[in-house]
């Protein structure tokens, strides 16, 4: 079967973290240029938070025959928003830089720290056609085995580079960038682990601005993973026994994390962990 589908999404009032209290970026103390000098900072939830996403899906897929069967999907999208989640992630912090512009383009508006822009997943089943039919304990023993397998492959999320300092004046809490001069992404063969970005693409602002930097500018790791497993079954009248040996990122494939993305502190733009190694897993499950 061969299925080709679109999807779309346009989401109205979504709750996000922001910052009230703020003062203007400038000289002087901060508490008193706050718009209510007696009070400090305060987080809040807004709920005028809006999202977009557009999603095209190809997708083939073979039931069990001849030993064999398969599903695979390629899905082309795009999703934006003005933040990716009410709280902190890895990606971001998810609060405004400025607090009064959350919408255009010089705000919180840019593709969502999710957007993974090209997503293949595959699984499949193949039935071991060996001992087919062989009595005894041989057939009991080699027979009847099948290898399942999942493949999950997609392109690098977006992300965001904040300051570590309070550069604007206005107190900790909302998450100002850098300014940023040209693209940052580098090609994909120029990127390492030891500088996944150009970070001389980023400088800081002059005092009391906020940079110039777009939320989500720069593109992390793209990822793939290859899970395989070997089992059989065996059945005692109503009773079933199962036997897997699963093993999970069979081809030790380095999903490397986020670079560091703070502006100004020794290890910007470097990669030091990734994600799980290879792992193996045995087990057995007796169903009655």
């Amino acid at each position: 079967m061969f299925e080709v589908f679109y999807m779309g999404t346009w989401t109205l009032g979504a709750d996000n973290s922001t910052i009230r209290n703020v003062p203007e970026p400038g000289p002087g103390a901060i508490q008193a240029r706050r718009p209510i000098p007696q009070l400090s900072r305060i987080n809040a939830i807004r709920f005028d938070g809006k999202s977009i996403y557009h999603g095209l899906t190809f997708k083939a897929e073979r039931r069990l025959q001849n030993d064999v069967a398969f599903n695979i999907s390629y899905t082309l999208s795009t999703s934006t928003d003005d933040a990716s989640s009410p709280g902190t992630t890895e990606s971001e912090t998810n609060l405004p830089q400025d607090v009064r512009n959350i919408f255009d383009e010089s705000g919180e508006w840019a593709h969502s720290s999710f957007d993974h822009r090209h997503q293949v997943i595959a699984s499949g089943v193949y039935q071991l056609p060996f001992f087919r039919g062989a009595g005894g304990l041989k057939g009991a023993a080699l027979s009847e085995w099948r290898v399942n397998g999942i493949l999950i492959a997609q392109s690098g999320a977006p992300f965001t580079v904040n300051l570590g300092v309070d550069n604007a004046n206005i107190g900790a809490g909302p998450a100002q960038r850098p300014d940023q001069l040209g693209d940052p992404n580098l090609p994909g063969g120029a990127r390492t682990p030891d500088r996944w970005f150009d970070t001389s693409a980023f400088a800081l602002p002059a005092p009391f601005l906020f940079g110039s930097a777009p939320r989500n500018s720069v593109i992390g790791p793209a990822s793939a993973t290859v899970d395989l497993a070997l089992a059989k079954t065996w059945g005692f009248k109503e009773k079933q026994l199962e036997f897997r040996w699963e093993v999970f990122n069979l081809l030790n494939r380095a999903n490397f994390d986020l670079p560091n993305r703070t502006f100004g502190t020794p290890n910007f733009g470097r990669i030091f962990s990734a994600k799980n190694a290879r792992e193996m897993q045995f087990g057995l499950k007796f169903m009655f």
